[in-house]
Order: structure tokens, then C-alpha cells, then sequence
């Protein structure tokens, strides 16, 4: 377990290993995609760090490489009873230095048309936009995806150089 000063506040993360570890955490996962089938498409790949609290893990990352030097988160979940404490904030920064470590120069992360709250908070840490994937949800999930009472459709790409 590592600690990090983030945000004027320590925390701990845990390097999460192989994919039977990785399962284990996979209520939080499920809070950011909402389909089992999907998460386990890309959660035996890449990095993937739990933020600790008392023990108990609060949130996770998840990230894989895409192309050359370039990294794609694909999960990102905070208890919600824990959200605007700094948690995304904190993984999101350990994460990139994960990638970084492992030759990324670049970072990417999709969200749904319809999460206005998690384009803004990707956008605070400094990602812009830069292309849209037309009928993401409804074409790839086996049911609707609703966010923020609205159903998802397209999925809005964001990107950071590192």
C-alpha cells in the first residue's frame, strides 16, 4: 500500500493484482459502469488502484493502454457517500503516474452524453474534450444506461498530455 499527499489530505492506495483480486471490488466498479459484462472486457488489463479509508477501500481506478504512450481510464468510482472529499481527484493524479511509469504520455477517459457532472469534474483535471462515439450505450450494453435521469447514448471522449 502506498500513501499520497493529495489535495492537502494522505491517502492510501492498493495496487490491485490479478484479476481474482480485482473482482473483489467490483461493487465499486459497477458504480461507474453499470453492466458486469463490460467491466470484465478490460479489468484483467492495465493498472488498477483502490483508494483507502480505515480499510475499507472508498473508490477505484482503472486504466489500460490503447495505443503507443497512450492510456485509457476505463473505470472511475467513488462511494458516493464519500464524493467531494477528493477521492477522484487523488486517484485520477496516482493513476497517471501509474501510466506514466509505464511509458504513457497521454491519457484518455469516455463518459456518457448525458454525465454533465463528470464532464465538468474531467475537465478540473484538465482533460478536454475531443470526439464523440455515436451510439456508444445503446449499441454496446445489452440494456439502457441512465445517468443523471437521462439515458445515455453517445459517449464523449476526453483528453490530457501528461
Amino acid at each position: 500500500m502506498k500513501a499520497f499527499k493529495e489535495a492537502g489530505q494522505t491517502l492510501a492506495f492498493l495496487s490491485v493484482g490479478p484479476l481474482g483480486e480485482r473482482r473483489a471490488y467490483m461493487d465499486l466498479l459497477l458504480l461507474a459502469d453499470p453492466c458486469v459484462e463490460m467491466v470484465e472486457r478490460y479489468l484483467g488489463r492495465g493498472v488498477m488502484l483502490a483508494a483507502m479509508e480505515n480499510g475499507q477501500a472508498v473508490g477505484v481506478i482503472v486504466a489500460v493502454p490503447e495505443a503507443a504512450e497512450c492510456w485509457e481510464i476505463k473505470n472511475l468510482a467513488v462511494r458516493e457517500d464519500m464524493h467531494r472529499r477528493g477521492f477522484g481527484r487523488a486517484l485520477i493524479a496516482a493513476c497517471e503516474r501509474e501510466c506514466q511509469k509505464r511509458g504513457a504520455s497521454r491519457m484518455t477517459v469516455g463518459t456518457a452524453d448525458t454525465s454533465h457532472g463528470n464532464l465538468d469534474f474531467y475537465e478540473k483535471c484538465g482533460y478536454r474534450r475531443e470526439r464523440v462515439l455515436k451510439n456508444f450505450f445503446t449499441d454496446n450494453y445489452p440494456e439502457p444506461v441512465y445517468d443523471e435521469g437521462e439515458q445515455c447514448v453517445d459517449m464523449i471522449y476526453l483528453g490530457k498530455t501528461l
